[in-house]
């Protein structure tokens, strides 16, 4: 089992030290921890789960009570393992790269096909996290907006090198050219970097890196919060059945 707190080799490490060849295909758009065979465990069984939780989250007294639905726990566990991934591969301190990554998610939660994971992939590219970094373009912040060419995404008084601003008005590009390229992400990453060379297989590399990082998380904190269903009793055969039927009538 792959570690994603306390543990010597985290899945974070794993792919921030470019081990990924050895690491299994998974599921990114909804890994199997929701399927129908699993339930959600109960209040007391919650209790009971409680300082595994905190552990694998990373959040101490957690509130379960609150806690209504598991799935928050679940991409809190994602968000902290692709922090300590980017943390491990840029040598940048967690608390630096948590707000990017929580804005990346915040972004990506209010657009319709659009995943956390390529846009911080885009950030790692354009900027690698600086929100104040200006190319001699003139493109700014953490994904290295041109104000000139997107000024009608701007409100009055806004500045690029908020990260907040620049992550909206970096995505409404994303969005834009993406409708442009009729939904071929390679080709509306392309026109995003001007048509830099290599640049669209970068990104979507590094986007399956952090997706692969967080759910390999999920799937270590499912082990933990979720309760497999009990297994229903095995069919019984036929000529059992009549053997069972044989043996009353003899009795």
């Amino acid at each position: 089992m792959l570690g994603l707190a306390g543990s010597l080799v985290p899945a974070s490490a794993v792919l921030a030290t470019g081990a990924e060849d050895h690491l299994p295909t998974l599921v990114v758009d909804e890994p199997a921890i929701f399927e129908q065979s699993h339930r959600l465990p109960a209040l007391e069984e919650k209790a009971a789960l409680k300082p595994a939780i905190e552990q694998a989250v990373g959040v101490p007294d957690i509130d379960l009570d609150y806690v209504q639905d598991l799935r928050v726990i679940i991409d809190e566990a994602r968000k902290k393992a692709q922090v300590e991934y980017l943390a491990q591969k840029l040598r940048q301190p967690p608390h630096t790269l948590q707000k990017y990554v929580q804005l990346a998610w915040e972004e990506a939660s209010k657009r319709a096909g659009l995943r956390p994971e390529l846009l911080l992939a885009i950030m790692h590219k354009e900027s690698t996290f600086q929100p104040k970094v200006q190319s001699r373009y003139g493109a700014q912040g953490l994904m290295q907006v041109v104000r000139r060419w997107h000024r009608e995404k701007l409100h009055k008084n806004e500045s690029l090198f908020d990260p907040e601003v620049n992550v909206r008005v970096g995505t409404d590009v994303l969005e834009e050219y993406l409708e442009w390229a009729e939904g071929d992400l390679t080709k509306a990453l392309v026109k995003y970097s001007g048509n830099a060379r290599g640049y669209a297989n970068t990104v979507l590399s590094e986007s399956r890196k952090l997706a692969q990082v967080a759910e390999m998380a999920a799937a270590e904190v499912a082990e933990v919060v979720f309760v497999p269903e009990p297994d229903a009793p095995a069919p019984v055969a036929d000529d059992e059945l009549q053997m069972q039927a044989a043996n009353e009538q003899a009795g």
